[in-house]
């Protein structure tokens, strides 16, 4: 079981490109993917993010590429006849306008178009190899450290459960007194209202509290929670990849059955116990959005 929430750097040199990869990743219902790549390697946006995709399915990932050269020197292309015609051009508002300002190299170079990086088809594929090899590194390194978040969330959730399994045992001993409970309650109804010398039908009583204990029956509630319960361990201790969208449903399902045994029943213990188990399941929830 992994957390969405990781984190990984990694700074390599290969070949003669310095790579600095960081990847950030948050818990999200969807996969979202951002890049930050310098503008001359733009192009290599879509490969990068698809090479993501094989790590990550679900999130919010971030990740920040900076590649650097270390021999720069056959990379940069000068436009002479571009940086000549914009000196004639200097040269000549100069003139028309009598200015006495020198044309210097820091002028010329605010032409982003004179000075051009020329990466041909081979040294990209070049600097895509070494890009994939460190993207994949620190991905791997994010993915450990999700790992380690896991079993973290799972040793907190795994206390949760002990709660629920706790709560639904004292509502089930809870549950087996209802008869008695609603026999109780309805006795003193009636003698609230009746004159003491008239006396009670017990059958009728009796057949009267069977009726309200089978509305109020909530053994079916407690046996689904129970399976819930063993579910969502099972699920959690499994093998699978993602599980943050199983345990998420098991956990609504959870959080029905806790609010239907409020509702049907007026025994202020089980009512009690059923509102525990709830706020425990709304925990539980919270958890769970950041298990991938």
């Amino acid at each position: 079981m992994r957390s969405m929430t990781g984190y990984g750097r990694i700074e390599k040199i290969i070949d003669n490109y310095n790579y600095s990869v960081e990847i950030k990743s948050l818990n999200g219902k969807y996969m979202n993917l951002k890049t930050s790549l310098s503008g001359i390697f733009s192009s290599l946006e879509l490969k990068v993010q698809e090479l993501l995709k094989t790590f990550f399915s679900r999130g919010n990932v971030n990740i920040f590429i900076d590649i650097r050269f270390i021999n720069a020197d056959d990379f940069v292309e000068l436009d002479s006849g571009l940086i000549k015609s914009y000196y004639a051009a200097l040269t000549k508002i100069k003139e028309e306008l009598s200015l006495e300002e020198n044309i210097t190299l820091d002028l010329l170079t605010k032409f982003r178009d004179v000075i051009k990086i020329k990466i041909d088809d081979e040294k990209a594929e070049e600097i895509w190899k070494g890009l994939t090899e460190v993207i994949k590194e620190t991905a791997h390194k994010v993915i450990e450290f999700q790992e380690n978040e896991g079993k973290n969330l799972k040793a907190v959730l795994n206390d949760y459960l002990d709660k629920l399994e706790t709560y639904v045992s004292d509502i089930e001993k809870e549950s087996f007194k209802i008869k008695d409970f609603y026999r109780e309650k309805l006795k003193n109804d009636i003698k609230s209202i009746l004159s003491p010398e008239i006396e009670t039908d017990a059958g009728r009583l009796e057949t009267e509290v069977a009726v309200i204990a089978q509305r109020a029956d909530i053994s079916e509630e407690i046996e689904r929670l129970k399976i819930h319960i063993s579910r969502f361990r099972e699920v959690m201790n499994s093998k699978d990849e993602s599980v943050g969208q199983q345990l998420d449903f098991l956990a609504q399902e959870m959080h029905r059955e806790f609010n239907t045994i409020g509702s049907k029943s007026k025994n202020i213990i089980i009512t009690d116990g059923s509102v525990d188990g709830r706020i425990v399941v709304n925990k539980i929830k919270e958890q769970v959005q950041n298990i991938y």
